[in-house]
């Protein structure tokens, strides 16, 4: 295992609080590296921002088991689900700045729409209440034309709208929250009017630029990305579910095209721009203070039901009583997180490139933070 200490500059040191210096770092890697070894993930890297800065990162095992390539501080990992909080982010920055009405109809933006999704608002769509369907049986159907979701050619937003778009809503608009990746699609399609930009052109200009996250880009299987991880899955997956006789416990993870999803689930990055990323959110600053409350906030439902999310972001407490924003994210050969104690101005970000591992890594990230925590 490498891992690594970011040393603050000498005038920081300086201005510090002494707790910076006596937090024990050791403890930090011990559980760090637990996590690898007791779910045999292949490769892990995992960051720690506090006030801003980064100040532990940690590389553990693999990023390629066939040319036995370890992991390091510039790996790229899937973020999987968590590529909706830095959406969410990014739709709020362009209402901020005029481009966008996040309680206005999307038909304003979008006219030619199924009349199902006339009403509903970016809002809705961002904390999962615009009634679309999640993921179904028949995306995941090999005999269907194109083969599965994952594996399809989406040259643009609309063939990507295609999927979904013309589909009854499981409830409607604002009445109920329902989790959805093909939301934050429509979500993209609304923002891409909006603007006249492209998704992709409106993360670089409002998000990765702006924060320095140079890693952060979409996980596209046509393009070469620097330092991106292979991904891998447990053989039982397939075993399982194709009925396949494997040998050995991990397979190369099938080829995913993400393009449906940038918004959603198909973004890459550093654990360390992820946690920078994080550290960005747990204050206003990046955000103004109202659209951050908005953003941090849990929505409510036409029914008065609190739901868990406020725009993209997980709202909750911890055992200890402990504010936390999160999102984690599950993909073939990913299993990622990103936590932030907005109280303490701490950020983790975890990554893995074994598909659903560590199961419960929300907890693991919250064992990460703790002798951060005081």
């Amino acid at each position: 295992m490498r891992t690594t200490l970011i040393l603050l500059t000498a005038a920081l040191l300086a201005a510090a609080s002494p707790s910076y210096s006596q937090i024990p770092a050791a403890e930090t890697d011990a559980v760090f590296n637990t996590i690898r070894t007791e779910n045999h993930i292949p490769g892990l890297s995992a960051a720690i921002a506090v006030d801003g800065e980064v100040i532990w990162t940690g590389e553990s095992g693999l990023a390629d088991l066939e040319n036995n390539l370890p992991v390091s501080l510039e790996s790229r990992f899937r973020l999987g689900s968590v590529s909706k909080v830095i959406t969410a982010t990014l739709a709020a920055r362009l209402a901020e700045s005029g481009h966008l009405d996040l309680d206005a109809p999307i038909s304003e933006y979008l006219p030619d729409l199924p009349a199902q999704h006339a009403d509903t608002t970016l809002r809705q769509l961002l904390g999962h209440q615009g009634g679309i369907r999640h993921y179904g049986r028949s995306d995941f159907n090999l005999s269907a034309p194109g083969g599965l979701i994952d594996q399809r050619f989406y040259p643009d937003t609309s063939a990507a709208l295609s999927l979904f778009v013309q589909d009854d809503l499981v409830s409607a608009p604002g009445s109920a929250y329902h989790y959805s990746t093909f939301g934050y699609t429509l979500a993209t399609a609304v923002m891409e009017a909006a603007t006249g930009a492209s998704y992709l052109d409106l993360l670089e200009t409002w998000i990765a630029g702006p924060l320095g996250l140079d890693s952060l880009e979409s996980d596209d299987p046509f393009a070469l990305r620097s330092g991106r991880v292979r991904f891998y899955d447990p053989a039982m997956l397939y075993e399982q579910q194709l009925g396949l006789v494997l040998s050995g416990p991990l397979v190369n993870a099938l080829p995913a095209n993400p393009a449906y999803k940038w918004a959603g689930g198909g973004l890459l990055a550093s654990a360390a721009d992820l946690a920078r990323f994080g550290a960005a959110m747990s204050e206003p600053g990046f955000l103004s203070e109202r659209m951050h409350s908005e953003l941090m906030t849990p929505q409510i439902t036409a029914l008065a039901e609190v739901t868990p999310v406020g725009l993209g972001w997980n709202i909750d407490q911890d055992e200890a009583g402990r504010l936390r924003y999160h999102h984690a994210g599950l993909q073939q050969g990913t299993r990622s997180v990103l936590l932030v104690y907005p109280e303490y101005g701490v950020a983790i970000a975890l990554m893995s490139n074994l598909g659903g591992m560590p199961q419960d890594i929300l907890e693991e990230a919250a064992g990460l933070a703790a002798p951060w925590l005081g």
